[in-house]
């Protein structure tokens, strides 16, 4: 009797234990929401609070140099993070590593970055206009938000799926003039009464299958305390504090170019009001997107050595189904960097032009 009443319990708790493998497996169902209904409330979901643990996955080979920072690693395996989100100006992300953990905290006054590894923690005033992308911006609801935002493209529904154990509808995005820009699609899939994105897939044009994945493996949707989200500085950290962490947000700042309203065919993107920065521009719209970062020819110089060795010594290229880039040495000891999801070709004519018509000095 003792032997049977032990296989009951067994029983019991293997069935408590398969619960969240149980409730993934439910089929989903989806919701009366059209699909441009369901994109608005995408847009509009970044006050929504939650917490969860998400992971995102790149097929991009960047090339792995200083200036780049973890670029290559975020876009080229897999990024394991632990998040608190309270709204846009208050958050918290901790990407897991082998050796530790970098965590990123967002404040009303600016941000922190601390890496556990050895014990530094970064200090960022203000907002950041231009930056590098960190393991934050590749969580699929800050990557969904991000790219819910574009307006040139046509829209429909995807099946339904369960993501984080809980329905989600999807939708499609498709660019309307692809052979501008290097996306296929985007497919997003949204948990229904919040908007919020449990997963991402972006495609790129002639890949069989998605080049960048993001998804939410863990969610509740309750804004977590401030304490989750503040950062608590460590007694033996060794703090520094400053306004540009990366190569993208020192050329916003410091690049002395006024650089062109129109480069390649694309107009200039409007920057925000609060703009403190303006020596990085983006042009396009949609997904037809490029960017152009001024670079003091020594790194310039640096760069091109770095990714193209063989080559002319004044032009180098990245070529990933997804992003590609161009760095190019100039007139007047000049140098630019180019990136963008755009075909190659577009990338080379904005580079002929910029050589062709240097950028005059600001003030």
């Amino acid at each position: 009797m003792r032997g049977w009443r032990w296989g009951v319990l067994a029983a019991l708790l293997a069935v408590l234990l398969s619960l969240p493998t149980l409730a993934g497996a439910l089929p989903a169902a989806r919701s009366s929401l059209s699909p441009a209904g369901l994109l608005e409330r995408i847009r509009a979901s970044d006050t929504v609070g939650w917490s969860g643990y998400g992971e995102s996955r790149g097929a991009l080979v960047l090339p792995d140099v200083r200036e780049l920072g973890e670029l290559p690693g975020l876009f080229a395996g897999t990024t394991r993070t632990r998040a608190w989100w309270r709204g846009p100006d208050q958050w918290r992300v901790d990407a897991l590593t082998l050796v530790g953990e970098v965590d990123t905290t967002r404040d009303p006054n600016g941000g922190w970055t601390w890496s556990s590894a050895d014990r530094r923690a970064l200090r960022i005033v203000g907002e950041l206009d231009v930056r590098l992308p960190t393991a934050a911006d590749l969580l699929a609801p800050a990557l969904g938000q991000r790219l819910a935002g574009t307006q040139d493209v046509e829209v429909s529904a995807l099946p339904p799926r369960r993501v984080a154990g809980r329905s989600a509808d999807g939708v499609r995005l498709v660019p309307r003039d692809p052979a501008r820009t290097t996306v296929r699609s985007v497919d997003l899939w949204a948990e229904v009464a919040t908007g919020l994105p449990l997963r991402v897939e972006v495609s790129a044009a002639g890949a069989q299958e998605p080049v960048l994945t993001a998804v939410l493996l863990d969610l509740s949707l309750a804004s977590p305390p401030v304490s989750l989200t503040d950062f608590p500085r460590p007694r033996d950290a060794d703090v520094t504090v400053g306004d540009a962490p990366d190569v993208a947000a020192l050329a916003d700042r410091f690049a002395p170019y006024r650089l062109p309203d129109e480069l390649a065919g694309l107009p200039r993107r409007a920057r925000s009001p609060l703009s403190t920065g303006g020596g990085v521009a983006t042009y396009g719209d949609g997904f037809t997107a490029l960017a152009v970062l001024p670079l003091p020819d020594d790194i310039g110089r640096r760069l091109v050595q770095r990714i193209d060795e063989p080559g002319d010594g004044r032009t180098a290229r990245v070529s990933t189904p997804l992003v590609n880039a161009v760095v190019g040495l100039g007139r007047r000891d000049r140098a630019y960097l180019i990136v963008g999801t755009v075909p190659e070709d577009l990338l080379t004519t904005a580079l002929v032009e910029l050589r062709a018509n240097p950028p005059p000095r600001r003030g």
